[in-house]
């Protein structure tokens, strides 16, 4: 499959007489920016190609993005309920929400776990003041939420947020009163 792949770029011809093909696995965001070809002798019967690769625009672009958003106030979404029973001890209340999740309740935090034990949201109520997400103490308002994050990358009628393709996290609002009600972080395939 290779060398037909190489055959339809152009890197090798069909008449080369080759019996092996060495070519390093490029990842499948790099972009080529140089190439080196060692021609193969009559004994050798060899023919390699070798290809350095740059990093794209994409990749930097994805290096450079501030925040994970996956742990808030300390809980992380890839922690396990081990890790949230050893961070932070028992619960305050243990409650099953009518969407089928299990809700461990602290004082400002509350964190929805999947049947699995996995965390598929954390959220830290309006009453707490502040929340520090992927390390960064933000107070609970609009105005600061803005200077640490930006505009938001999404709305909807109970609030707005900033997602990375994996995990979001979203101010929830009251629709009527516009007024904040909690901050959440959770897995966006898991919606």
């Amino acid at each position: 499959m290779i060398t037909l792949m190489m055959l339809l770029a152009g890197i090798l011809s069909p008449d080369a007489g080759y019996d092996q093909v060495s070519a390093a696995p490029v990842q499948p965001t790099a972009v080529v920016q140089t190439a080196q070809y060692a021609s193969s002798t009559p004994d050798q019967g060899i023919r390699i190609a070798t290809a350095v690769a740059e990093p794209s625009v994409s990749d930097a672009v994805y290096e450079d993005h501030q925040h994970t958003y996956s742990t808030l106030n300390g809980v992380s979404l890839e922690d396990s309920k081990a890790d949230l029973l050893h961070k932070l001890g028992k619960p305050a209340e243990i409650a099953q929400t009518q969407a089928g999740y299990t809700e461990y309740r602290y004082d400002d935090l509350t964190v929805g776990l999947m049947d699995d034990g996995l965390i598929y949201y954390i959220s830290v109520p309006v009453k707490a003041g502040a929340v520090e997400l992927d390390g960064q103490h933000i107070a609970l308002n609009k105005q600061e939420i803005t200077r640490a994050l930006g505009k938001p990358q999404f709305t909807a009628d109970d609030g707005e947020g900033y997602n990375n393709d994996f995990y979001a996290f979203k101010v929830f609002t009251d629709p009527d009163t516009g007024h904040i009600v909690s901050a959440d972080i959770f897995d966006v395939w898991s919606q």
